[in-house]
């Protein structure tokens, strides 16, 4: 039984040390134990979203995947050190008396040690024990720190995901208010003038969310804040100018790289965070608004015509939205 102890409270040590790590310093993405919790809570929240058709439960939902994340963390952690002081009955002594401590006495030190506040009622029953509980009680004291740095990175990238929402959100509500107000008459002289800013946020965004995957779990209530809703936006409006457009065959170089900044967001989210929605998308961009305006011309291609060009992309997208709580529906009204 001692000897299951031991390599059990080791095996869970490794795990979770490793799993915290490579989510909070590496910067390459979630480990496994992390990974598998966020998907949970995420499936656990779009459930009650699908239920309720109420967005303010996801108000807490970053909240809850960093708290529930640490708490993991922690806790298994407590758990793998108090399993190595169950491999041995003379681990942890009574400083007075010397007599051995029960199994929730140990539970109790191995939890003190680790919050780094030290113990004195009870101590290392040996010299060796007396280095595990030093070393551990350091570990704590990393954990807590280069969690808080964690913390503070992923704040960072949360309001950098915001603020390019609202940037978005500002140049229009949907992709025929992109185009309406960017377009001059003869040009779409507006969204060229912000489109190499743009290109700059998404790329950063894009790492941002590679670094700390769990800046996607912190969804937006309103359309303006929500990243995937103005991420769509923006590319059906830049599908719209590429193709429908009175002068196609020109693309300007920088809708060009704002269109591989899109196309590089949804490959690198794409594995790991949502699935493509593979049923027909009806739902298509307000042609006659735009024809009315001059701005595309009534003789190319027709909404249909539209979403079957776009089809492949358009699953990308609508897995995008669902991975959010959105649809469609929420980029166009009617379809």
């Amino acid at each position: 039984m001692y000897e299951f102890y031991l390599i059990l409270g080791i095996a869970v040590v490794i795990i979770i040390t490793c799993d915290f790590f490579y989510t909070t310093v590496s910067f390459n993405g979630a480990g496994v134990v992390a990974r598998n919790t966020s998907s949970a809570l995420a499936a656990v929240f779009l459930w009650m979203n699908e239920r309720t058709k109420s967005r303010k439960l996801f108000r807490y939902s970053g909240l809850t995947h960093i708290l529930s994340l640490i708490g993991l963390w922690i806790g298994l952690l407590w758990v793998g050190f108090f399993l190595l002081l169950m491999s041995d009955p003379g681990s942890i002594v009574e400083a007075g008396s010397g007599s051995a401590a029960s199994t929730l006495t140990k539970l109790y030190v191995s939890g003190y040690t680790l919050s780094t506040l030290g113990v004195g009622d009870y101590v290392p029953g040996t010299e060796g024990w007396q280095i595990i509980m030093s070393a551990f009680s350091f570990a704590g004291f990393i954990f807590i720190t280069t969690a808080m740095t964690y913390l503070m990175s992923l704040t960072t990238a949360v309001i950098h995901k915001r603020n390019l929402s609202m940037f978005i959100a500002n140049m229009g509500e949907s992709p025929e208010e992109i185009i309406a107000n960017s377009y001059n008459g003869e040009s779409f002289l507006g969204l060229l003038n912000v489109a190499p800013t743009l290109r700059d946020m998404i790329n950063k965004h894009s790492q941002n969310h590679f670094a700390h995957p769990a800046v996607h779990y912190f969804y937006s209530i309103s359309k303006e804040e929500s990243l995937s809703v103005n991420i769509t936006n923006l590319d059906e409006a830049l599908s719209i100018i590429f193709h429908l457009g009175k002068k196609p065959v020109f693309v300007p170089h920088e809708l060009r790289t704002l269109r591989k900044a899109i196309d590089s967001y949804l490959d690198s989210i794409g594995h790991n965070f949502f699935s493509p929605v593979k049923q027909a998308i009806k739902h298509t961009p307000d042609f006659k608004r735009l024809e009315e305006r001059d701005i595309i011309s009534s003789s190319r291609q027709t909404p249909k015509e539209y979403a079957a060009a776009f089809a492949d992309r358009r699953t990308l997208l609508g897995g995008l939205l669902k991975s959010n709580g959105w649809s469609w529906q929420d980029i166009y009204s009617e379809g």
